[in-house]
């Protein structure tokens, strides 16, 4: 991984400061909810304890109403407040999309639907009869065929049944032997393919605030009757206007109120939970503040809408005496709470309502919305302009590793030990941090190797003219010695003797060349050659030479490829690696000169069979004093062929290298030439 992506993966680091800043934002949050909750419970409480003052108004009767435990109340009525009057034509095409509820012991027969309009009462029935049986009035007006009781709070049982679909009318006994037609009630039976159905209106007043019914359902295996309540005749729920006239007086900005009776049903409501002001800023980051938010997990319960408040948790603590409160997700609105208080309205001890105050998340979230914006740019800016700078200084950092590298790698490829590589200005070599230090250190490093160099290259020199005249002496003593009378046992010696001195003096031989090679560059005059010509020519002189093996020359064009270079140096550079490939090639094998074109470069490829190179060694192949022969060759060699062909393709601007064959089977050395035409 280069430097730039380490300092990349670190400043990633920084995004810890967005982190805990969210951290911080959530512990706020939680504390402003918290507050929240307090506020509004006490607000809730304050308007609780006022309604307290006068009990009767909180009941669409004037009356203070019964505790939930009244057995009669479980089938109260509740009549939804409708937009506009109904007409009583036996159709539900005016009715709103109210929910309907059914008789607990018909359930399968009968529907109805209960609303209030002004000061008019309003009923519809949907019931089920495979077997309709209208009134017969010839027998009765009012005790035959299938009907509907009501029964009001003044005592009165309306009886409603028809002789035909159409307008029916109401009627109710005042003795056992005389029934009165009601004319205040308006009603219409229609019939459906199932049943039918049967649409009642009446005046409020004339309920007298209670209202209870039952179904009789004529058949031929007789009558079965179904009530709604079978011992009493409940008071039936409402939302009366007066109730709410008085609530509308604690109406606050972004509280919602609503009051619910003993048994937990809606009587009045006003007020909006989400009428405060709107808030300020870009919409997105307030859309991801709700979303870091909504990890909290306040609640997972969908507010519950309706009429029925009884199985809210919180509802049912207060009618137990005790305050409450309950998060929900606000409906519509995914990342948004709605925090709901229920308070006990309570007379002598004894709940008569139960006081529900609800209030939108938004009230806190308005107060931090600013603060997060606030946060956000500044830890996004810290984290762009950091950012920026450690990847600019890793840049930096990176370029003059770079440049380090590539004055090594120059030193490496053209063998120039000069420390003048790393003194540009662009390496910035007299900083005084760890890299400059490197800077310098690598080029007194190159200084003392290139010191070292010269010294070898000029020892050979000095041995050689050093070791001259001694070894002169030696063979003319030998000569001398080689006059005398002598035993077989001297005689060995004497041999011995000149064998090392011989050998000696071609080492001596073989230091002096690469200098003589150095010497003859020097002064070497480049032209313009035929390589082609060139390389026919020595292949010959190779084949009669080497009889030993095959040698083969490839990739000869017969136009020609012209070549400025010096030709006497590059068939001794020829010669080295002919010499060098054929005492590695076993006897009969095959060595291949190859020669290809381009429009830059001419490439040569001298190819043996035979050992592969050794992997510790490519890299050392042209230096001096290296080889790679085995050390019990009686043969001097002292590895200086191949170091003499370096020398003179680095005078022609070229490369050459040493690989082994991709099938194994031996090594190709390879010189790239520049064709200078």
């Amino acid at each position: 991984m280069t430097l730039n992506k380490q300092l990349l993966c670190v400043s990633l680091l920084l995004l810890s400061l967005p982190w805990a800043g969210c951290q911080y934002l959530r512990e706020m949050d939680a504390s402003l909810r918290l507050g929240q909750e307090t506020t509004l419970q006490a607000t809730t409480e304050v308007i609780a304890r006022a309604l307290a003052q006068s009990p009767e108004t909180l009941s669409p009767h004037g009356i203070i109403a019964e505790p939930a435990s009244n057995p009669n109340d479980n089938h109260a009525l509740y009549c939804h407040p409708l937009p506009a009057p109904v007409w009583a034509d036996g159709y539900n095409e005016e009715w709103p999309d109210l929910p309907s509820a059914t008789l607990p012991s018909a359930e399968q027969q009968l529907h109805y639907y209960c609303g209030i309009y002004r000061d008019e009462l309003a009923l519809f029935f949907i019931i089920k009869d495979k077997q309709v049986v209208y009134n017969n009035p010839t027998r009765s007006l009012t005790e035959n065929g299938d009907r509907l009781l009501i029964t009001t709070g003044s005592g009165r049982e309306y009886s409603l049944t028809a002789v035909a679909p159409g307008s029916i009318t109401a009627r109710y006994w005042l003795n056992p032997h005389t029934t009165y037609r009601e004319s205040r009630i308006n009603a219409s039976w229609v019939e459906q393919g199932n049943g039918y159905q049967l649409e009642v209106k009446m005046p409020l007043s004339l309920t007298k605030g209670k209202l209870s019914f039952a179904l009789i359902d004529e058949s031929d295996q007789g009558s079965t009757r179904y009530d709604l309540n079978k011992n009493a005749t409940p008071w039936f729920v409402y939302q009366a206007p007066a109730i709410k006239q008085v609530l509308r007086q604690f109406k606050q900005q972004g509280i919602r109120l609503r009051l619910a009776n003993p048994q937990g049903l809606l009587i009045s409501t006003t007020g909006d939970p989400t009428s405060a002001n709107g808030h300020e800023g870009h919409w997105l980051l307030r859309k991801l503040y709700r979303y870091i938010l909504s990890s909290n997990q306040y609640t997972k319960t969908a507010y519950p809408n309706g009429i029925d408040y009884s199985e809210r948790d919180e509802v049912k603590n207060a009618l137990l005496g005790t305050a409450s409160s309950r998060w929900y997700k606000e409906p519509g609105r995914s990342n948004h709470h709605l925090l709901a208080t229920a308070v006990p309205v309570s007379v002598d001890n004894t709940t008569v309502a139960v006081l529900v105050a609800e209030q939108s998340s938004e009230q806190t979230a308005a107060l931090t919305d600013q603060a997060f914006s606030r946060l956000f740019l500044l830890s996004l800016s810290v984290i762009v302009i950091t950012a920026l700078g450690l990847f600019a200084y890793a840049s930096w950092l990176s370029l003059r590793i770079r440049r380090l590298n590539k004055a090594t790698q120059m030193v490496i490829d053209n063998q120039d030990y000069s420390s003048n590589h790393y003194s540009s200005s662009s390496l910035n070599s007299k900083a005084n941090d760890e890299i400059g230090s490197l800077t310098r250190n690598y080029a007194e490093l190159m200084k003392r190797i290139h010191e070292y160099t010269e010294y070898l290259q000029s020892l050979s020199r000095k041995l050689s003219h050093e070791l001259r005249t001694p070894l002169a002496i030696i063979h003319s003593s030998l000569d001398n010695l080689n006059a005398q009378t002598l035993d077989d046992k001297s005689q060995t010696y004497q041999q011995r003797a000149k064998q090392g001195a011989n050998r000696l003096g071609n080492i001596l031989t073989a230091m002096s060349e690469a200098r003589r090679v150095e010497e003859s560059i020097e002064q070497a005059e480049p032209e313009i050659i035929d390589i082609d010509g060139l390389l026919e020519e020595v292949c010959q002189a190779y084949q009669d030479l080497y009889q030993h093996h095959q040698i083969i020359l490839t990739g000869i064009n017969k136009i020609g490829q012209q070549l400025k270079a010096v030709p006497d140096l590059l068939v001794q550079m020829l010669d080295k690696l002919i010499d060098n490939a054929t005492s590695f090639c076993p006897e009969h094998g095959k060595v291949t000169i190859d020669l290809s074109t381009s429009e830059q470069s001419v490439t040569l490829t001298v190819s043996n069979d035979g050992p592969l190179l050794p992997t510790s060694m490519q890299n050392q192949l042209f230096d001096p004093m290296v080889s790679m022969r085995d050390k019990n060759d009686e043969d001097m060699h002292l590895g200086l062929g191949l170091h003499i062909v370096y020398l003179i393709v680095k005078y022609h601007g070229g490369k050459v290298s040493g690989i082994n064959k991709a099938d194994g089977s031996g090594v190709s050395f390879i010189i790239d030439l520049p064709s200078n035409v």
